[in-house]
Formats: structure tokens, C-alpha cells, sequence
């Protein structure tokens, strides 16, 4: 027998493990789920290489820091193993169907005791020698079902999932007469908050709009991707008088109540007052109506 077999023999076929739990096999399009990659031993492990993880087509995916992922007892299959996470991600489904997440393979490096065929002490009889084995590690594939939106979104709907809420307000409620203004929409919740976009705001005519500046604060936990995504629309109002701004609307799915949920921002009102340096004969605009 060559050392190598002898040390294959030592090393049971389930004493080190790759496997990935998923937290959901069926989930809605944009609904994330969370998948653990778990490396288990029972012997000791000095080393890794040739470390493939899958490109989860299909899906938007967002890794979980797992750098201080420690070594656990486990107990699988009736065994007790030491157990820790290797990589852990959130899945974001861009499609419906089913989706494919492809095997893992990493070779582990274990070290065996066997034997010394050299060496060999007339006084003490055999000596031992270390080897470092290779095991190449697999996770099964796996199979998510993603089920599609159901028909019949509101109009305000552009692909939110998850649970938010939304405020808007305006950066004063009285201006001067060509001087800039902002409105500011802050959606904050629990979801794919990276994909919400502006949600439409209509001005009154005499208004000129200009490009909405994104900002965001995120965390990414097992739990989910939270946090707030916040949209601020800068405008300068040409003309005086009293405006009515128009309530926006943000829809969001909710997988959890399998319905979509359609928030309104309150009604704000801007008043617009001459210009301050003197803008000889201003058109001033009551409301939706006009007169000089």
C-alpha cells in the first residue's frame, strides 16, 4: 500500500464536507434569499486551494463580510463536526423561473499521521511522518424556484421588493422668484433598495427641473439589504405666486402580504415671491390659472 492510500484510509469520505444552505427554494422575483456556504471537518485541516464559488446567473447577489467567521461544533448526520462559513451572500433574483445555483468545489488540505516506512529504529520500531492530503469538496447544485410579480402593478410601480416607507419635502416653502429650490423624497426600508429609482415628480410649467441627485445609506446583514435611498430634485421657480406641488407615489411589492403597497407623499404647498432683485413685470401664476 503507498502512503497515499494509506492516508486516504484515514480520512473517512464524510469527515470533511462542503455544503450550502439556502434560506429559501421558492421565492417572488426581487425577493432575496440567503445562501451559506459551510465547510465541515473532523480532522485537521492545514490549508485551501483551487476555491470556485458559483456566478449565480440569474441573480443579483450581495456578499455578507464573513472574514471573522469562526470554527463551531456542529452536529450533521448524527456527527459532530467543526464547522464554519466560508462564504454567505444574499440573492437577488432578476428573472422568473427557475434558477440554477451551480456547485462549489474547494480542495481542502488535511494532515494525516501514517506510518514511516523509513526510518525505521531497531530500538524504537517504526517512526510516524505527517502528510498533507487533498480532498476535493463539492456542494450538490440547487434548484430556486422564482415565481413572477403578480399582474396588474400601479403605474408607480418600477420593481421594488420588500417593506419601505417614504417622506418628501420641500427645502423652504416660500421662495423668491428665480432662485433654486430642492425636493427631497427619502425611502427607507428593508428590501432591494439598490434598484429603487426617482420616483416621478411633476412640477408646475413655470418651474425648470434639473438632474436628481442620489444618495444612499446601506447595510447588508443576513437578515437583508436596509437602509435608505434618497432622491433630491433641484428646481428653480421662474415665476411668482402660489403653487400646489403634487403628491408623488411610490409602489412597492410586499412578498410578505403578496401584495403591492402604493405610498403617497402629503400634499405641499410653495409660495413664490418676487424676485429680490427686481424682476420688472412678473406673470404671477395663482395655482393651475394665470394672470398678470
Amino acid at each position: 500500500k503507498s502512503i497515499e492510500e494509506e492516508a486516504q484510509g484515514q480520512i473517512a469520505k464524510d469527515d470533511l464536507l462542503l455544503r450550502v444552505h439556502i434560506s429559501k427554494q421558492s421565492v417572488f422575483k426581487g425577493e432575496p434569499l440567503l445562501a451559506t456556504f459551510k465547510l465541515y471537518r473532523r480532522v485537521a485541516i492545514v490549508g485551501y486551494e483551487d476555491i470556485k464559488f458559483p456566478s449565480f446567473n440569474g441573480f443579483w447577489t450581495q456578499d455578507i463580510d464573513v472574514s471573522n467567521a469562526m470554527w463551531q461544533r456542529e452536529t450533521l448526520n448524527g456527527k459532530v463536526y467543526e464547522s464554519t462559513v466560508v462564504k454567505e451572500c444574499l440573492l437577488y433574483p432578476q428573472q422568473a423561473g427557475t434558477l440554477v445555483i451551480e456547485p462549489a468545489t474547494i480542495t481542502a488540505i488535511a494532515q494525516v499521521i501514517v506510518q514511516s516506512r523509513r526510518n525505521i529504529d531497531p530500538f524504537f520500531g517504526g517512526g510516524h511522518e505527517v502528510y498533507n492530503l487533498r480532498r476535493k469538496l463539492q456542494t450538490p447544485r440547487v434548484n430556486i424556484t422564482v415565481k413572477e410579480l403578480p399582474a396588474g402593478a400601479p403605474a408607480s410601480f418600477t420593481g421594488a421588493v420588500g417593506k419601505f416607507s417614504m417622506e418628501a419635502s420641500l427645502s423652504a416653502d416660500q421662495l423668491a422668484a428665480n432662485s433654486a429650490g430642492t425636493f427631497t423624497v427619502k425611502i427607507t426600508g428593508q428590501g432591494n433598495l439598490p434598484f429603487i429609482q426617482a420616483p416621478k415628480l411633476t412640477l408646475p410649467a413655470s418651474f425648470e427641473q434639473y438632474n436628481v441627485k442620489t444618495t444612499e445609506s446601506i447595510n447588508t446583514s443576513a437578515s437583508g439589504i436596509s437602509g435608505y435611498r434618497q432622491f433630491e430634485y433641484p428646481f428653480i421657480a421662474r415665476a411668482e405666486g402660489a403653487y400646489d406641488i403634487e403628491p408623488i407615489e411610490f409602489t412597492y411589492f410586499d412578498p410578505q402580504r403578496v401584495q403591492y403597497v402604493t405610498l403617497k407623499s402629503k400634499p405641499l404647498t410653495l409660495e413664490i415671491t418676487p424676485d429680490a432683485r427686481g424682476g420688472g413685470d412678473a406673470v404671477v401664476m395663482q395655482g393651475r390659472g394665470m394672470s398678470k
